[in-house]
């Protein structure tokens, strides 16, 4: 079966939601960075210059440089059409699998992982960059197998999709970075669902995944990964590691009670060291502590209508290559915000994953805002087509 389409141009629409959306973001990021990098307050500061003297702005002027670094990418991505990504796609995917297979190789463990490149002062991390180039070149794949044959049921189609998806996935494990590891296949499936995967493939991958699990808990699971996931089960199994890291960030978000104590205030707990990885992995601990329950709802409503605003991009995108490719950058910064605050809050095991626009980190701002230029470029062009 074809399906053939006519494209009618359509003037260049500018996505302001998401503009405003993630603009509010990045800078509640950079309030919350100064935040938590200050010096514990006393209550004794009366002037500008006494809060001044509290705070350390290194990293947070750092991630000022890294978001201008990542607008350099994202702003090209939102201007041109998506198509133009095709011809450069399997060369950024062969480029990516190179990389991640080096730091196998060669990599330096940083916290248990393999996952950096360090350049001076600062690190590298390709898996970051790998996921948006897997959403383009899986939205490719899918989407010109679709066009071919209507929904995803053939085999060999099912097969070369995959492949896509398998060799980052285990380079990335073998780098004993399950989280990323998991991200990877979240976008996965979801842009295979774009695409109306059949059902029985459903069943057949969730079977493979469950058997894959024993047999990665058996044999290729780390005594750290493992012990992640007993302590996600019982926190107290470890209370001078990760299961104390989570009833710290447990008890930071919940001393913020309803309002919270608020930003640049004394009695503060995430600004003494109390939680670890504080910019990063466990900031939504200092966004509980700080703004409580009501602010932490405001932010997850946020991220909520973020996500909400772009599967309506989606449906409304002028082609299924299109969709596939909003479809993916939701899943992908979907996937970080559940399983970050999860993390926080004891839901999910401890994975190292950051909160996208808000985290401290040059990777995931850098994968967080190409995922943005990505969706607007598809939203510009959206409504261009015609079916005949």
């Amino acid at each position: 079966m074809t399906r053939e389409t006519t494209r009618i141009k359509a003037p260049y629409r500018v996505d302001v939601l998401t503009i405003i959306l993630v603009s509010t973001l990045v800078l509640f990021g950079l309030v919350t960075l100064v935040n938590v990098f200050c010096d514990p307050f006393d209550g004794s500061e009366v002037s500008f210059q006494d809060y001044l003297d509290k705070m350390h702005l290194a990293f947070p002027s750092r991630q000022v440089g890294n978001i201008a670094i990542s607008l350099l990418l994202a702003v090209p991505l939102a201007i041109f059409d998506y198509e133009l990504y095709k011809p450069f796609s399997k060369t950024a995917y062969l480029v990516c699998l190179v990389l991640l297979l080096l730091l196998v190789l060669i990599g330096e463990n940083t916290r248990g992982a393999f996952g950096w490149y360090t350049i001076g002062t600062r690190a590298f991390q390709p898996s970051e960059l790998t996921k948006v180039v897997l959403i383009i070149i899986l939205s490719k794949t899918a989407a010109e197998r679709y066009e071919r044959h209507g929904a995803l049921s053939r085999p060999l189609d099912v097969l070369i999709c995959m492949l896509y998806v398998l060799v980052p996935f285990v380079l990335v494990l073998l780098q004993r970075d399950f989280g990323t590891a998991m991200v990877l296949l979240v976008i996965a499936i979801a842009i295979l669902f774009a695409v109306r995967l059949h059902w029985a493939y459903l069943a057949i991958g969730a079977g493979g995944m469950a058997a894959a699990a024993v047999i990665g808990w058996q044999f290729f699971f780390t005594e750290v990964q493992k012990n992640r996931i007993r302590v996600f089960l019982d926190p107290t199994r470890d209370l001078k590691g990760d299961g104390l890291n989570v009833l710290h960030a447990k008890q930071v978000i919940g001393s913020g009670g309803l309002f919270g104590k608020g930003y640049f205030v004394k009695g503060t707990l995430i600004q003494t060291g109390y939680v670890p990885v504080w910019h990063s992995d466990f900031i939504f601990a200092g966004i509980g502590e700080g703004l409580g329950f009501i602010g932490c709802t405001v932010l997850i409503l946020a991220f909520f209508v973020l996500f909400f605003h772009w599967l309506r991009t989606a449906l409304r995108a002028r082609d299924i290559y299109g969709r596939c490719l909003v479809v993916g950058c939701t899943a992908m910064l979907a996937s970080h915000v559940f399983e970050n605050i999860g993390m926080c809050m004891g839901a999910m095991p401890v994975t190292g994953i950051p909160l996208p626009f808000i985290s401290y980190g040059g990777s995931n701002i850098l994968a967080s805002l190409a995922c943005v230029g990505i969706v607007m470029s598809v939203y510009a062009r959206a409504g261009g087509r015609r079916r005949l």
